[in-house]
């Protein structure tokens, strides 16, 4: 993994690769690529079910990592005479993350920042790296939580996610072994001692012959990995781009203002694009402009670029999508996906993006990007962040935590 010191906006890869404009191309080891909004939206609709998300055709032969066993990999339709799997593997988890369940969430998922945030008051100097103490931290602490996992598990757990995450392509992943064996650690001491959540539902699903022991650990390992990385990443994006662009006490001002901060989340998302692109196996001929993309070959859409274009704007009269507008409605960007493939934490991840802004900013007075510190992108599977130093004025964090009962204070 290379990470590039660079201002929050910057993008830790090649700019064509966030440009819409940018003509579709065939590039040296044979992958294909497309940018611009209709291109991208076509894959994504998929209505002639020319792609695939499968990546088993042009991966090495063996066994693959669980994470490439995860309901993202299948498609709703039939191919090479293969049932579908998509609704049946979603259908198992998805009434856990419908909005109405999502938002029941709030006070657990707020108690889980709030105690984060203290924590970092509390052994602070007015100073903290962002994305390791905070952002990843929280989104890492809300999924094992909600599958149960033991909070002393995380710093492993973050170590392995790092080997996942910062694997270059989805053929250089690790096979993490060791992360299989203490998953089915976790499954065993769950059969024995069930607690009727989420991880129960997957397990009873698994114990009913409704899906494989791959698809349960695909489950369980892509829960982790999308619910920590692509959430953490965008929380870090969240606080380091409203810092560059002067927007944190704009956002501080909105208080329990839910509309104004949809709309900054929304911006964040498209703005960001943690997860910059998704390659997909052709199962048939197809043309972009005067690229053709036979069938047997890869394509990648980049919803980095996508999420650049015009048509995010839905035709109203705003600002150009190479602005950040925390006011921009509508918002049509890809960041979480779309159709059948939108991302089923979606409502999670914006969740928790405006819980951490709401206490973050309330909590720590003076939050602001600390400029004569290194703040590091890394490409990969999700572009993340390694270093986000900030500030924050401890006397005054002192005295806004000092003024909160006891037990809101956290451990």
């Amino acid at each position: 993994m290379q990470t590039t010191q660079v201002k929050p906006s910057d993008f830790p890869r090649d700019e064509r690769f966030r440009d819409p404009t940018t003509v579709p191309f065939r590039d040296a080891d044979g992958n294909h690529h497309v940018f611009s909004y209709e291109d991208v939206m076509r894959v994504l609709l998929n209505r002639d079910e020319a792609f695939s998300r499968d990546p088993a055709p042009w991966l090495p032969p063996g066994v693959r990592h669980m994470g490439l066993d995860f309901m993202w990999v299948y498609e709703p339709f039939m191919i090479d005479g293969k049932e579908p799997r998509h609704d049946l593997l979603r259908s198992a988890v998805e009434p856990w993350f419908r909005t109405r369940e999502v938002r029941k969430l709030d006070e657990f998922i707020r108690g889980l920042a709030v105690d984060l945030i203290n924590g970092i008051v509390r052994d602070g100097d007015g100073e903290f790296d962002l994305a390791t103490e905070l952002a990843y931290r929280f989104s890492l602490r809300v999924i094992c939580s909600l599958l149960g996992f033991d909070t002393a598990q995380e710093p492993w757990l973050r170590e392995k996610l790092n080997e996942f995450n910062q694997a270059p392509s989805y053929d250089k992943l690790p096979r993490q072994f060791d992360v299989e064996a203490f998953l089915w650690e976790m499954i065993a001491e769950r059969i024995v001692h069930p607690r009727d959540e989420m991880l129960d539902a997957m397990i009873d699903a698994w114990r009913q012959d409704r899906i494989t022991g791959r698809d349960l650990l695909g489950y369980i390992f892509g829960m982790i990995a999308a619910g920590t990385d692509t959430t953490g990443a965008t929380l870090v994006n969240a606080f380091s781009l409203l810092a560059e662009f002067g927007k944190l006490d704009e956002v501080r001002a909105m208080g329990g203002d839910v509309d104004a901060l949809r709309r900054v989340v929304e911006e964040i998302l498209r703005f960001g694009s943690a997860f910059p692109t998704k390659p997909l196996y052709v199962l048939k001929d197809s043309t972009f402009g005067e690229l053709t993309v036979p069938k047997g070959t890869v394509l990648y859409v980049w919803y980095a670029a996508a999420n650049r274009d015009e048509a995010v704007n839905g035709g109203a009269e705003q600002s150009s999508p190479d602005v950040f507008d925390i006011a921009r409605w509508p918002n049509r960007h890809v960041g979480l996906g779309w159709g059948r493939h939108f991302c089923l934490g979606g409502d999670l991840a914006r969740l928790e993006t405006r819980i951490l802004l709401e206490e973050a900013l309330r909590r720590l007075p003076g939050l602001a990007l600390d400029e004569t510190k290194p703040f590091a992108r890394f490409a990969g599977i999700v572009d993340g962040v390694t270093e986000a130093h900030f500030r924050y004025d401890q006397d005054a964090a002192d005295r806004v935590m000092g003024l909160e009962p006891a037990g809101a204070q956290g451990t």
